[in-house]
């Protein structure tokens, strides 16, 4: 009850200090410029500058300049009007978020009034105001690549963006911001990115460089701001469709031919056993070894138990039964489903008992679907006297397969957003939005002991929402502010082996003296596993998570156009979190093993900055200061590290007895320093550098786990106290335009990560304290090139290419594990002084897109269908990573191999109409168009079969003479070549459907907007 009533008046606080604001995104930019008379080239004052449709205008002083803040992004028509001259309009004026766009004017004297001429504006090529890497798209240009129909994957396209992983940060290092609103899930510290492709308006993903607005962030910012409703309707939808097919290469895991069913339904060796058959010795040592079903059989037969008898016959369709196996009419090979009838029973007869049609449930058989619809408005009947309140709703909903079986045929993402907007007066604009978002998943999706038991794979849904409240306020044409309030939930609920039904029991099926019910489907709690030491029931799905957060944010921001060469901000945020943790390991055939971690904490945080963006013709820059202050709200244990508390005696009243102290919480000051500097019309050079914090997951701040129970005690705990995670930044890049048609982008950067959390850990002299904890140990340094070309205009092709080169050294600080014994200490426990060594992966992505004009070749019925038809190509390429190979033993080589390059060229085709104000297109998209094909290091049985593939391979490293005396043939391979005429000499791994797994496969869409 105190935290709440400390909230209360924190937020009493907050919202007395008005004006003192925030942390919020930018979602607006400003247009300024300058009007001259064109004759004499003097500056002309008093000019009545306006956006046309629009409130929005300046006037120019005396000096001929003007401005216009808190512009919308979006593509404007610009006036300059005055009497006695002619009027201009510029169309295209393309604004962006937190950018300065220059629009200059040359007004012609004039009798007549009402005289009024339009250009349009000359497209800006290089930003000029920008001081650092950053990506601006509109939803257009994100939606005319290939295979991208959501903001992750855009992302994933950008230079130096790889995973997820912004110049080498995780996404727990991002930020994500809608309309200024924070939508993160504040316990995992990372982005919800929910918001729909069809309600992008705009989307900014800055690298580095962040102004001094932006806290908690140390990698990136993915700012996106998102469309409104208006006078007129208007809407879209985005139909995607996916052919049901394999994920991957190979017989599919049913097929009694794939590496794992082969040597138990193979006739060649099935009953008499892999080394009695006949399969070479070859084909032998790279397959699983069985001794026949004959030997199965008789092992029951032996016994004096008549119960378990069964003939060879009936123990490998057993086999058929429980690994619901396909038929194979060249090895006479009955199917699951065959069974039934020849074991006296019917498929229709299994229905009714299991409401299934088929034992046998193939995978691959499903297609896959997005479906992206939107409209937006003005709300009928009542809207005009609520401010002319407009709306725009989107809806999203994503179903793709796994690539193995588990409990559920399909992932499925959900994503609901809505907005509305009441425009008080001219001055005021209140805005009230939502999102809200479902995922059902299973827990895995991948080939592992539960392949041929999907309820192995437990269900699992996760839900997240957003509500957010915002006001502005245009106090004069130079000063403005924002209010921004949300509130963010979600919630994990993971139910374990809980969230499948119970296996029936009911006989279906006898073998011999084996009655077999439904296995493998749902969940048997009997402990069992088959010949081939696949889990048909047990330990699975033990794992259960009924955790969430709730987090308030509210923020404060203030702008002022000082003068025309200051443009001031300054904010305040404030962030409280309701964060709940409940986790368990639950397995039902062995409770005693149960165990849990429960904790619920409330931290919040405080944020202020001031910032300055000075413009002058030949320096932009962009001067700021923040402080941050976290607390983490509670009190912690202050025992010995090596207390008896610690020990599994006193683990059921270690967080009730404990001694305990209030956490410590930080303050921290931010520099942030960018500048911009024009170097000639078409090239600048810019600069930025600042210090970047952002918070520790709350699983390293506040975890408490146990072992098992009465065996041990804690073993592990977080710390609430651990420093804010540190990086300091630099960039030095530049800019040029090229023929006013090309922007090439060069930038490097230098970041200097420290006070990351590692985990450490205390051990007593006996061990019967033993837990591990975390302390900001970790640092890294990253430092890295980026190479941008591109061509965002043409009548023909336009297109970019990327290319992104970084490498990076880490490691850790102190001690591994700190031992009560002093001199166990001295010899053992430091943390590996050998950092790691930097090793490249460069990557390059290249966009190609030829399009032909609207009105290219003859006309059908209004319709010209050669015209607006594109082409897009997507190429990929990245450099294969690095291991260690050692086949002497020498204990000299680490890293000595690199795998070879991936790359992929995925294709789009598209066509376009356009029938009045409707515009419909259609295209086909080609994912890995060429079938390019890389192994994947899961299609290796195990450690021999690895080995067995590098030693065929001739490699330059056996040019020594000890190499070849070992029987290693030397020559131009490298890691990822196969096997192949020119190279049959190459063992490639054993398990096939798992070797390659990007298989071509074909997308078709459909998006039709108004």
């Amino acid at each position: 009850m105190l935290k709440h009533v400390k909230l209360m008046v924190i937020l009493a606080l907050v919202f007395c200090l008005g004006v003192s604001a925030l942390l919020t995104a930018a979602t607006t930019g400003k247009i300024s410029g300058k009007v001259t008379d064109v004759s004499s080239g003097e500056p002309l004052a008093g000019v009545n500058v306006i956006i046309a449709g629009t409130s929005m205008g300046g006037a120019t002083d005396i000096d001929g300049d003007y401005f216009i803040i808190n512009v919308p992004p979006g593509t404007y028509t610009v006036e300059a009007r005055m009497i006695g001259y002619t009027t201009l309009a510029k169309s295209g004026v393309n604004v962006n978020v937190d950018r300065t766009i220059t629009v200059d004017f040359t007004l012609t004297q004039t009798v007549l009034e009402g005289q009024e001429v339009t250009v349009v504006a000359e497209r800006e090529i290089v930003p000029m105001d920008v001081s650092a890497s950053h990506v601006v798209a509109s939803v257009e240009e994100m939606t005319e690549i290939p295979f991208v129909q959501d903001i992750g994957e855009f992302l994933n396209l950008q230079v130096g963006v790889e995973n997820d992983m912004i110049r080498g940060g995780g996404l727990d290092q991002t930020e994500f911001m809608m309309d200024g609103l924070m939508v993160v899930d504040n316990r995992t510290n990372q982005p919800l990115m929910m918001v729909n492709l069809s309600a992008v308006q705009e989307i900014n993903i800055i690298k580095g460089g962040f102004n001094a607005e932006y806290g908690n962030v140390r990698s990136g910012l993915i700012n996106v701001v998102t469309k409104e409703g208006g006078q007129n309707y208007f809407g879209s939808v985005d139909f995607r469709f996916s052919p049901a097919r394999y994920k991957h290469e190979g017989y599919n895991i049913y097929d009694p031919r794939n590496f794992y069913l082969r040597p138990y339904l193979d006739p060649a060796v099935c009953w008499v056993g892999t080394a009695n058959g006949t399969w070479s010795q070859e084909y032998q040592e790279e397959n699983i070894t069985f001794g026949g079903w004959n030997a199965v059989s008789a092992a029951t037969l032996a016994t004096d138990d008549p119960t378990d008898d069964k003939t060879p016959e009936e123990a490998r369709d057993r086999f058929i039964w429980q690994h619901r196996s396909q038929a194979y009419d060249d090895w006479n090979v009955p199917g699951a489903n065959d069974l039934l009838a020849k074991y006296g029973s019917s498929l229709a007869a299994y229905e009714a008992a299991t409401g299934r049609s088929s034992h046998e449930d193939p995978y691959g058989d499903k297609p896959e679907w997005n479906t992206d619809v939107s409209l937006g408005g003005p709300i009928p009947f009542v809207g005009k006297y609520l401010g002319d309140l407009n709306f725009f709703a989107s809806y999203r909903i994503n179903k793709e397969t796994y690539t193995f079986p588990t409990s559920r045929d399909y992932s499925t993402e959900q994503s609901t957003q809505i907005k509305l907007i009441s425009r008080l007066s001219s001055s005021m604009k209140l805005t009230l939005e939502g999102l809200y978002g479902a995922t059902a998943g299973a827990d895995g999706g991948g080939f592992g002991r539960g392949a041929y038991w999907p309820a192995y794979y437990a269900k699992w849904n996760r839900y997240s929402s957003m509500i957010g409240f915002s006001f502005d306020h245009v106090l004069s044409p130079s000063t403005f502010y924002n209010v921004r309030i949300s509130t963010i939930e979600s919630a994990t609920v993971n139910d374990g082996w809980e969230s499948h039904e119970v296996r029936d029991l009911t006989t279906l099926i006898t073998f011999g003296a084996d009655e077999e019910d439904e296995i493998p489907y749902n969940y048997g709690i009997q402990y069992g596993a088959i010949e081939d030491q696949f889990l048909m029931s047990g330990e699975g799905s033990t794992n259960k998570d009924h955790s969430r957060v709730s987090t308030l944010n509210v923020k404060l921001d203030l702008t002022s156009q000082m003068d025309k060469y200051n443009q001031f901000k300054t904010g305040f945020e404030f962030n409280y979190d309701d964060l709940s943790t409940s986790t368990a390991r639950d397995i039902p055939c062995q409770p005693d093993l149960y165990n849990s971690v429960k904790w619920t904490h409330f931290p919040y945080r405080l944020g202020a900055y001031l910032q300055d963006k000075l413009e002058f013709e030949g320096m932009i820059a962009n001067l700021g200061m923040r402080l941050d202050y976290n607390n983490p709200n509670c009190d912690w244990y202050t025992v010995d590290p090596f207390s008896d508390y610690f020990k599994a005696s006193y683990a059921s009243v270690f967080q009730s007895d404990a001694p305990k102290e209030p956490a410590k919480g930080q303050f921290k000051i931010s520099p942030r320093l960018g500048i911009s500097h024009p170097i000639s019309e078409d090239a600048k050079l810019y600069f930025n550098y600042g210090h970047f914090y952002s918070m520790p997951s709350s699983n390293d701040m506040y975890r408490i786990s146990y072992g098992r129970p009465g065996v041990a005690g804690v073993t592990g705990i977080g710390n609430p106290s651990a420093y804010l995670e540190k990086t300091v930044a630099y960039e030095l890049g530049v800019e040029y335009n090229i023929g006013n048609m090309f922007l090439l982008h060069l930038a490097g950067y230098y970041k200097d990560v420290t006070d990351q959390t590692g985990s450490i850990r205390f051990q007593n002299y006996d061990g019967s304290v033993s837990y591990s904890t975390f302390r900001n140990t970790n640092y890294e340094d990253i430092r890295g090139f980026e190479l941008r070309f591109e061509k965002r205009w043409g009548d023909w092709i336009t297109g970019w290419v990327n290319y992104d080169y970084m490498v990076s050294t880490s490691g850790d600080t102190g001690r591994a594990t700190y031992y009560d014994d002093y001199f166990r200490n001295l010899l053992e426990g430091l943390q590996d002084p050998d950092v790691e060594r930097p090793l490249p992966r460069p990557s390059l992505r290249a966009n190609v897109m030829v399009r032909t004009p609207n009105d290219l070749g003859p006309a059908i019925g209004g319709i010209h269908p050669l015209g607006d038809i594109s082409v897009s190509f997507l190429l990929t390429w990245r450099a294969g990573s690095y291991m260690t190979w050692d086949p002497l033993n020498t204990l000299e080589l680490e890293n000595n191999l690199q795998w070879k390059g991936a790359r992929y060229i995925d294709i789009r085709i598209n066509k376009r109409l356009r029938v009045g104000r409707f515009n419909f297109e259609f295209f086909a998209d080609i994912n890995n168009a060429l079938n390019d094909k890389y192994i994947s290091t899961g299609g290796f049985r195990d450690n021999d079969d690895r080995d067995d593939y590098y030693r065929s391979l001739h490699l330059p490293m056996y040019e020594e003479q000890a190499y070849q005396d070992a029987g290693l043939t030397a020559g131009d391979d490298k890691l990822g070549d196969v096997k192949s005429d020119d190279k049959p000499y190459i063992n490639m791994p054993n398990i096939n459907f798992l070797t390659f797994m990007n298989p071509r496969s074909v997308t078709l869409g459909f998006r039709f907007n108004f």
